[in-house]
């Protein structure tokens, strides 16, 4: 199926960049860590800035996970769009789609705000333990404890995240092999890296 070297089609540069955007917002999320009632907690003010701060690096993880949810699910829609137009993409982009239903499903649970409120009430505590952080049966972190984020982590509770980024790096690969989507490294006694080729023109830009 290698046909390295063609120029590809824009749909192509679309899912590929969708599909690059998603593998470095998990690796993003990979790097978190959250740090759990490790401040001074014996004054109000001690208090309330160790709540803010164990927020604050929820928020981060949590929008980091948003990103990419949402470029996972541009990706499979830009996947159907390709396996309409090139045939022989049809099994990968099938494969893909449905390893990642899960994950889909679950996103447009997320996207209901009423639902989760009534749940949760966004609480840190349910976040948490919905991703996996914490046991199910935990009340709460235990005190002073650092949270790292692993590929263990549930993406919209649902799907590991070291499972999902294996399934976005295989097709971005895929695609990678069959098109000539970035410029080869530059030979010996040459400098510089490897760039992203034009989508049209094949040129560097």
């Amino acid at each position: 199926m290698s046909s390295a070297g063609l120029a590809a089609p824009a749909v192509v540069y679309l899912l590929a960049d969708h599909l690059d955007a998603a593998l470095a917002a998990g690796e993003d999320l990979l790097k978190s860590t959250l740090s759990w009632n490790a401040g001074d907690a014996r004054s109000p003010e001690g208090l309330t800035d160790q709540r803010r701060e164990e927020r604050e690096a929820l928020d981060a993880a949590r929008a980091l996970e948003m990103v990419l949810l949402a470029r996972v699910l541009k990706s499979r829609e830009t996947a159907h769009q390709l396996a309409k137009t090139e045939p022989e993409f049809r099994l990968v982009a099938r494969l893909y789609t449905s390893g990642t239903d899960i994950v889909a499903e679950a996103a447009s649970e997320l996207s209901d705000e009423t639902a989760n409120a009534f749940e949760t009430g966004d609480g840190m505590t349910a976040y948490l333990r919905s991703r996996g952080l914490i046991a199910e049966d935990a009340a709460a972190p235990l005190e002073a404890a650092s949270l790292t984020v692993t590929e263990q982590f549930l993406v919209a509770g649902r799907m590991n995240l070291g499972a999902l980024l294996d399934l976005v790096a295989m097709f971005l690969d895929t695609l990678e092999t069959h098109y000539e989507l970035y410029e080869q490294p530059a030979r010996a006694g040459q400098t510089g890296t490897a760039q992203p080729a034009s989508p049209t023109t094949g040129a560097v830009v």
